[in-house]
Order: structure tokens, then C-alpha cells, then sequence
């Protein structure tokens, strides 16, 4: 475990970071990592002098395995409200089938092969199994943040998925941003995998919009923004589902799933 700046500490999991940020009323966990994570976790949390029950908040950045891994079972020990943005919530629960996004790059072809061969040998044998669980909030209430006593922001940021999501702690100036970039030889570059590259940028804006001192990705070290280095690309439509899927208004769905909610 490594504190990044007062009060935020990036914590390795198995196959990528989670976060865990100190707040008024306890903890509050960024992603939760793959499935087996739970135990190095929670030897972070009691490092820190606090007990499963200081958890008051688990916020999954976004739907893949890697960072949604142990939602369960740190759910379970912790009884920490467990938060998404409403689009990833079905895949959190199981009841929608997670999706590589399109790769953009030959490496990230090269990488999701690798990836879809991996997840099927690891199914297979039964070496990573995903635990469904049901998100109790989803990201944009407004109270979610002050239940916890944490003074921040959690920010909307689509493109490597719809529903991606970044939390900004005011206090630290500290953005914990997912897969909405990732470290790579001292650079923060945009992920390998994105549904929609023009929302990665747009989404890349908001977040240096806040004045962040420090960008936490979910793969690779935090970094300033100083060292932010993404490149334009020509958006293209993505088919995520098997279905022929339409170009949708994203602001216009988010508003109608909140008035679903309410």
C-alpha cells in the first residue's frame, strides 16, 4: 500500500489498483479488483488501523472483472454501500454478459485475443469465478458522498465503457479515474479498449477540468496530469451486443434511468 497524497492510498490488487480514500465516516474503496482480491484488501484497511466496518463505501469505477472482482465478497465482509453508475449495474449483477470493448491499436488487438483466451482457459478450469451482487446505489445520487463524509465529486466519465465513473476528492485534489487512462513508460495514455473514443476525450477533459494535483488510473502508477498524452482518433461504431444497437443520446438515457430510480 502506497499513500498517494493525505488520506489516499493506492492499494495493488490482483490485476489492478483499488484505492482507498480516508473520509469522515470511514473508508471509501475505489474498484475492489479480480475476483480473490477481498484478503489484500482488507490487510490494507487494518493497516491503517481501521476494521471492515470503517468500509462505508465501495465505488466500482466501471463493469469489468478486474475491478468489480470481489464486490461480493468485500460487500459481505465490510457492509459497505456498494455504488456504480446505473448502465454498468445489470453487468455487476450478472444479468448482462461483459463485453470487450474494441481495441484501437495493434497492441490492443494483440491483447484482447490474449485476454479472450485467458478468460475462457480461467473459466474452464474454474481458476476465477465471478460472484454476481447486486449494487445498492447508483453513482449519480447526490447523497452517496455525504452518507460517507467524503467532500468530492463523483464525475461521469464514458468511453472505455458507458457507464465509467471517476471519484474527485476535493481536499487532495486527488482523481481516481479507472480505465479512463493507464501509465504506460511514465506517460498516462487512453486505454487499450474504449467503446467510444470521442467520450474518452471528452471524458479526459472534465476530469483535468477539476485541477486534479494527481491522476490515479487503474493500471499503472498515479501520475500528474502534466504527463497526460492521448491522441485524436477518428470515432467508429462499436457493436456491443448481438443485437444491432442504434447511436443513443447517453446525457438524455443517464436522465431517464435517474427518473426510473426515483
Amino acid at each position: 500500500m502506497l499513500e498517494i497524497a493525505e488520506g489516499v492510498y493506492r492499494v495493488p490488487a490482483r490485476a489492478a489498483n483499488t484505492y482507498l480514500v480516508e473520509a469522515d465516516n470511514g473508508l471509501v474503496l475505489v474498484d475492489t479488483g479480480m475476483p480473490g482480491s477481498e484478503k489484500r484488501i482488507l490487510k490494507a484497511v487494518a493497516s491503517l488501523g481501521r476494521t471492515p466496518h470503517d468500509v462505508k463505501l465501495i465505488l466500482l469505477t466501471h463493469r469489468h472483472w478486474d475491478h468489480i472482482g470481489s464486490a461480493a465478497a468485500l460487500k459481505k465482509e465490510t457492509s459497505g454501500m456498494l455504488v456504480s453508475h446505473g448502465f454498468e449495474k445489470p453487468y455487476v449483477a450478472g444479468t448482462l454478459v461483459v463485453i470487450t470493448p474494441r481495441a484501437w491499436s495493434l497492441y490492443g488487438r494483440i491483447a484482447r485475443r490474449v485476454f479472450a483466451v485467458a478468460s475462457s482457459t480461467a473459466k474452464l478450469f474454474r481458476l476465477v469465478k465471478y460472484h454476481p451482487v447486486l449494487v445498492d446505489e447508483a453513482s449519480d445520487e447526490e447523497s452517496i458522498l455525504d452518507n460517507a463524509g467524503l467532500d468530492g465529486s463523483i464525475v461521469w466519465t464514458p468511453g472505455h465503457t458507458k457507464g465509467s465513473v471517476s471519484l474527485f476528492v476535493n481536499k487532495s485534489r486527488v482523481a481516481i479515474i479507472g480505465d479512463l487512462l493507464r501509465t504506460k513508460r511514465g506517460k498516462l495514455r487512453e486505454p487499450l479498449f474504449m467503446e467510444n473514443t470521442t467520450q474518452t476525450m471528452s471524458s479526459v477533459q472534465r476530469i483535468l477540468d477539476l485541477h486534479p494535483v494527481i491522476l490515479c488510473p487503474g493500471h499503472g502508477k498515479p501520475l500528474p496530469p502534466s504527463k497526460v498524452r492521448i491522441k485524436e482518433r477518428k470515432a467508429k461504431p462499436v457493436k456491443m451486443e448481438t443485437k444491432k444497437e442504434e447511436d443513443v443520446d447517453l446525457e438524455s438515457l443517464a436522465k431517464d434511468l435517474s427518473a426510473e430510480a426515483s
